[in-house]
This record gives structure tokens, C-alpha cells and sequence, in this order.
């Protein structure tokens, strides 16, 4: 159990349930999004800093964070480490942020935190510099993991520099990929949004970069030169060829045909997956290589191409960004499906959503769009001002209502906002359960 040098005060406010805790999760949503890390800092020290006492690896990309981390998790708890993972949004609420080898922080554990946290947070609200929802999830993360894991695995929430991640020394930084997404807080170029990724990357720590272009490769190579960062780059230092991950590192070819992840943005993610591998074990962690792809190719994700209903084929799929539409796009065409496809889309109201669905358009042979309860989710009003004409829904679970009730060949995608797909994908789940 994790304990704090701070001694409460009889009178101090406490929870005594979760729902409790959920409820003021809740209600902090307002707040919003603040970038910068002085507020994570402010309560990290509070607390003893627990982030300077575990081994951690920190993601970053555009897109491929969650997919990555799900491999580097299947390969390592099957070593039999303790692995803990931080990832957002959850698809299970609070305490599905927090993991260790796949187990949730217990709503009774999660409470606990909660209430040794509550005074520093107060203390921050009270200077009229409130910490948000994001920056109170993750110093609880390394408050949880203290003690308890031999391996963090951390996943940012937007870019990198002043994201309330970027708060520990990492084993290993990782740079998935780097496309269009956040230009509101990112920049609106890719050099600006790949500055932002760069600010990863820790003096002397080496980085794992993926498929990248060669203007964001200047980017972060001008900034990891600066601090003497070694590189390992897909198609350099680890390579991917008809199936096969290269690294002439550990002498060892991994085939992965058999990845049951789409599409071959995963594979381009467990070339990364490998290439960290090998330096886990120059970091001292026993890997055996015979297993690897095993385990590589046996993962899955939520929301990732998820076909979650047979007869009728419904697929769920997070693309919430251009470069995600572009992946979803290039698997439904590798796939050959001979079927009538119909999509239904929901994203964010600040995404590129005219030029996301200009590129899915012509795989449908219908589509709608509609929203979902978040206060960034796009509304009709604004799909019209995108000069966006499908049809619209209100109410999205009567239409998934209708897509599982269809006798039809017909195969359905539901894509958008990760959001949306985590609603969702709970409410096809609890239908099944009925």
C-alpha cells in the first residue's frame, strides 16, 4: 500500500466510496485541458515523487501509443514481469487508466490514492490553479505503481514536451508516429507538432522512432543530437520486410503473419515493439526470443479494428484523426469485403472532419454520422458547417440497435473519436449480456 509523509488533519475532507471519487472525476471534467507541467510537479513532490522510483518506458505518436504499449504488455507479463500501464481514455472508467499485467486498480485502492492526493489537490484548487482530471490521473499512476511493478509503461496524452506525462526519466522514449492531430495546441505544421513529440526525449536515453517523414526526422534529430540521445529508427536500426521484423541487434528475424491486429500500421508498431524489446534486455531484462512473436501476434485491443459482432459484422475502429481515417481506409481495402458497408461516425467538433470522411466516403455505400455526450463531440450544426450532408442521428444507440438486429450480409464500421467507440463498444457488450 502506498503511503505518503503527509499526515491528515481530523477535519480534512474525505471520500468513503468510489462513487464518491467518480462523482468528483466528474465534476473536475470542466476544467478542461491546460498544458504545462507545473501543477504535475507541484504534486508529485507532495507526495514524495514517486515517478524517480520506477523503470519506465514513455510513448508517444499521433497514433500506434496504445497499440504498442498492448504489445510490449502481452510479451512482458508472459516473461512474467509486473507491468504497469497508463493509457487514456479508458475503456472502463476510472480504474482502467491505472494497470498492472492487465488488472485494474481496485476501486477500494483507487479511493485510498485518491484521498492522499486530495489535500495537494485542494491546495492547488484553492491558488485558483486547479490541476485537471489528466494531470490528477497520472500522479496517481506513479503513486500506484510505486512499489508494486518492475516496468511502467506510460502513455502521453497529447504531444509530448508539456504533456503531464513528460514529468519522469524514461528507460526508453518512444516516437510512434507523427501526423495532423491537436494543431490547436500542437502548431499546424507537422515540424511544429514533431517539436512537441521530440520533447520526449531525455538526455543520454536512447529513442525509438517509427515511420516517420524525413521533415520530422530533422526535427527530432536536431533536438536529439543536442542532447546525446542514441536513435534506433524504423528502416535503419530495425526494419520490417513482407512480414519479417529485422534487428540486427539481437540476431533474430520475427515473423509476424499471423499479427491478429489490421491493417500494416500494426505491424509498422511491432517492428517498434521489437526494437524495444531488444533494449529492454541491454537493459537487463531476460527476453526469450523464441516466444516473442507469439505473444506479438496473439495481442489485441479494444476499439482497434475490433470486429465486436458476428452476424451482422460489426466493426469498431478508433480513428479519430486523419492518419487513423487513412489506416482504416487501407485495411477495409486489403480485406476485399464483398459485402455492402455501411459506416457510422462520431468525432470530435475540432478534428479535420470534412477531409476524414472525403477519404472514407468512397468504401460505403452509406453512411451516417451522429453524436455522443462529451462536450467536444461535434453536433449537427457543425458537421453542416464542415459541409458534411450525410444523415444525421440523434440518438446512435437506436441505430446499433438496428445494425445487431440485421439479418443482412452487410458489414457495418463504427469509427470516430476513441470516446465514442468506448461508449460504444459498453453498450454492444451489455446488449450481448441481456
Amino acid at each position: 500500500m502506498y503511503f505518503t509523509h503527509f499526515t491528515r488533519k481530523s477535519g480534512d475532507k474525505m471520500f468513503k466510496s468510489f462513487n464518491q471519487v467518480d462523482k468528483y472525476f466528474n465534476e473536475r471534467q470542466n476544467i478542461g485541458i491546460k498544458p504545462g507541467l507545473d501543477r504535475v510537479f507541484f504534486l508529485l513532490q507532495r507526495v514524495n515523487h514517486p515517478e524517480k522510483e520506477i523503470h519506465g518506458i514513455h510513448v508517444a505518436g499521433t497514433n500506434g501509443k496504445g497499440s504498442t504499449i498492448e504489445m510490449i504488455q502481452s510479451v512482458l507479463v508472459a516473461h512474467h514481469y509486473r507491468v504497469g500501464v497508463f493509457t487514456s481514455p479508458s475503456f472502463s472508467g476510472l480504474t482502467g487508466h491505472c494497470m498492472i499485467s492487465g488488472e485494474e486498480v481496485t476501486e477500494k485502492e483507487f479511493t485510498f490514492l485518491v484521498n492522499e492526493l486530495l489535500p495537494h489537490i485542494d491546495a492547488l484548487d484553492k491558488r485558483g490553479d486547479a490541476p485537471t482530471v489528466f494531470e490528477i490521473l497520472t500522479v496517481l499512476a506513479f503513486m500506484y505503481f510505486k512499489g508494486k511493478t518492475d516496468i511502467v509503461l506510460i502513455e502521453t496524452g497529447m504531444g509530448g514536451r508539456y504533456d503531464t506525462t513528460n514529468c519522469f526519466i524514461p528507460l526508453i522514449s518512444v516516437i510512434t508516429t507523427v501526423h495532423y492531430d491537436h494543431m490547436q495546441f500542437l502548431g499546424s505544421d507537422l515540424e511544429d507538432i514533431a517539436s512537441h513529440k521530440a520533447g520526449v526525449m531525455k538526455e543520454k536515453r536512447p529513442l525509438v522512432l517509427g515511420n516517420v517523414s524525413e521533415e520530422v526526422r530533422q526535427v527530432i534529430d536536431q533536438e536529439r543530437k543536442a542532447l546525446n540521445v542514441p536513435i534506433y529508427e524504423y528502416g535503419k536500426q530495425f526494419s520490417l520486410y513482407n512480414d519479417r521484423i529485422t534487428v540486427p541487434e539481437i540476431n533474430k528475424v520475427i515473423n509476424i503473419a499471423g499479427l491478429r491486429l489490421q491493417g500494416h500500421h500494426q505491424k509498422e508498431n511491432a517492428a517498434i515493439v521489437v526494437m524495444i524489446l531488444a533494449l529492454l534486455e541491454d537493459n537487463g531484462f531476460a527476453i526469450d526470443w523464441d516466444c516473442v512473436e507469439k505473444y506479438i501476434e496473439h495481442t489485441t485491443l479494444p476499439g482497434r479494428f475490433e470486429v465486436i459482432h458476428k452476424e451482422p459484422t460489426i466493426i469498431l475502429d478508433s480513428a479519430h484523426n486523419i492518419a487513423g481515417v487513412e489506416a482504416l481506409k487501407q485495411t477495409i481495402i486489403s480485406m476485399n469485403l464483398r459485402t455492402k458497408k455501411q459506416l457510422l461516425f462520431a468525432g470530435f467538433s475540432d478534428k479535420q472532419l470534412q477531409e476524414m470522411m472525403n477519404r472514407l466516403q468512397p468504401l460505403f455505400d452509406s453512411i451516417w454520422l451522429t453524436t455522443f455526450d462529451h462536450e467536444r463531440a461535434a453536433n449537427e450544426r457543425e458537421y453542416k458547417e464542415q459541409q458534411m450532408a450525410y444523415p444525421f442521428i440523434n440518438q446512435w444507440q437506436e441505430k446499433v440497435l438496428q445494425m445487431i438486429k440485421d439479418t443482412s450480409s452487410t458489414t457495418y464500421v463504427i469509427t470516430g473519436s476513441l470516446h465514442f467507440i468506448t461508449l460504444v463498444r459498453n453498450f454492444i457488450l451489455k446488449q450481448k449480456n441481456i
